[in-house]
């Protein structure tokens, strides 16, 4: 389910934030996640234009029988 798969994203983004000795709550922590809060975000925004682009494609491209 969603919660599920959040927390897992969370503890993934943890661990690897921590992977290179940085403490939580540390500046250097921080800027991690929210640099992997931004990657993700465009990596949601670029399959979201790629799901319209392809409705848009098959919308204005019927397959005829």
């Amino acid at each position: 389910d969603k919660f599920t798969n959040r927390l897992f994203v969370f503890d993934d983004d943890d661990a690897f934030c921590r992977a290179n000795n940085v403490q939580v709550g540390s500046p250097e922590y921080v800027a991690c996640r929210k640099d992997r809060d931004v990657q993700r975000s465009n990596a949601a925004a670029r399959a979201d234009q790629k799901q319209r682009g392809l409705a848009e494609y098959m919308l204005n491209n019927p397959v005829r029988p």
